[in-house]
């Protein structure tokens, strides 16, 4: 399900919703932003932010990206870089956010920033990653699990570059609840919604091969399994023809297991 909504400047953006998680889909800041940003996090109740532009992109403009580095923003927010981990196609950041209240109150609590700055980019070094990152981003939310679904917000790239990414973690989080026997099913659930969700053939390629390693690395099914042995056939069908499922619009929407 989804719905869209309109905080401050921000009314390019929506809000997924399924049994296998909470997403809000926003457009990246922009000069002048950076607070209105951070005001849909805290009114989201976000916990972990992902980014999805290249490395050379510096838009990162709610949180300074040093280590110990600060950001007032409009005197009501206060962004504090606490940690960074720097992994082979992703940065990781641990930030504390305060909101500044009236009669000198104030609301505190960490948020997780990932920057995915390969996700645009299809290669065997990125495919191998994905599965990694997913895991971390599962274990985030697991940690910072207070009430309900804890919501994951995706931006920049793109509507369908951040879609593409939410569909990937969302059949992911399916894998791991449902087990080995519904690999190839959800090989042939994204194959289904190619065109509605991915921009291109690469980032299909990335969706299917990212859940791959997903299922291996979380330790869902084994290489030499009969299972991945399907699902690695199907995954080079649909990566090397057509797609065989023309989508009606009417038909949009993402119809999990």
């Amino acid at each position: 399900m989804s719905d869209r909504s309109k905080i401050g400047t921000f009314d390019a953006m929506d809000k997924v919703t399924s049994k296998f998680g909470e997403y809000v889909i926003a457009q990246s800041p922009k000069h002048g932003q950076a607070a209105e940003f951070v005001k849909m996090l805290q009114q989201y109740e976000i916990s972990i932010v992902v980014q999805l532009t290249p490395q050379k992109d510096g838009s990162y403009g709610w949180f300074d990206s040093k280590v110990g580095g600060k950001k007032k923003l409009r005197g009501r927010y206060v962004v504090v870089t606490v940690s960074l981990s720097e992994q082979p196609t992703s940065s990781h950041y641990e930030l504390h956010l305060s909101t500044i209240l009236p009669e000198e109150k104030t609301i505190e609590r960490t948020v997780y920033a990932v920057h995915y700055h390969r996700w645009q980019e299809y290669s065997e070094e990125n495919s191998r990653c994905t599965g990694q990152i997913l895991k971390e981003i599962f274990t985030i939310l697991l940690r910072s699990k207070i009430k309900g679904n804890t919501p994951v917000l995706v931006h920049g790239g793109g509507a369908r570059t951040c879609a593409s990414f939410v569909l990937m973690s969302m059949v992911c989080r399916q894998l791991r609840q449902n087990g080995a026997n519904t690999l190839t099913a959800c090989i042939d659930l994204v194959r289904k919604y190619k065109n509605v969700v991915t921009k291109n053939n690469d980032q299909f390629a990335a969706v299917l091969q990212g859940i791959l390693q997903f299922a291996v690395d979380d330790d869902i099914v084994q290489k030499n399994s009969k299972s991945y042995q399907q699902a690695c056939k199907l995954v080079h069908e649909c990566t090397t023809t057509r797609p065989t499922y023309p989508i009606d619009k009417s038909d949009a929407s993402i119809v999990f297991l």
